[in-house]
């Protein structure tokens, strides 16, 4: 059960971040404990961990802007901290960055929020 509801919460964070035009995958289905969500990648390889991306110093300061401009995006228009940011959760798609693993995520008034 405890599976369950902690999915439900990722999708519902997933549909908050997406509807106000951050870059997540975009959630397309929830059934019991599985969330179902759009592929990011190419040519059916996925796209790479922020990570594992091997960039240059120039986009990697590219991707740290975008990921600055992402949790701000987050707080201001979501109400959300995301709980677990690091490069672990972040894929480099197309030259930008996207963030993934949102269950952790927490509401602006949670008590823990401004340690995230």
């Amino acid at each position: 059960k405890m599976v369950k509801v902690w999915a439900e919460k990722e999708m519902r964070n997933y549909r908050r971040i997406h509807a106000a035009g951050i870059n997540t995958p975009q959630p397309v289905l929830l059934k019991g404990h599985v969330l179902i969500m759009e592929f990011l990648g190419e040519g059916g390889w996925p796209s790479p961990r922020i990570r594992d991306a091997g960039l240059s110093e120039k986009r990697l300061r590219e991707a740290y802007v975008q990921t600055i401009v992402i949790m701000r995006r987050m707080y201001q228009r979501c109400k959300l901290v995301h709980g677990d940011l690091s490069e672990y959760n972040l894929l480099w798609h197309k030259n930008e960055v996207y963030v993934i693993d949102v269950s952790q995520s927490v509401e602006t008034d949670h008590p823990s929020a401004l340690d995230f």
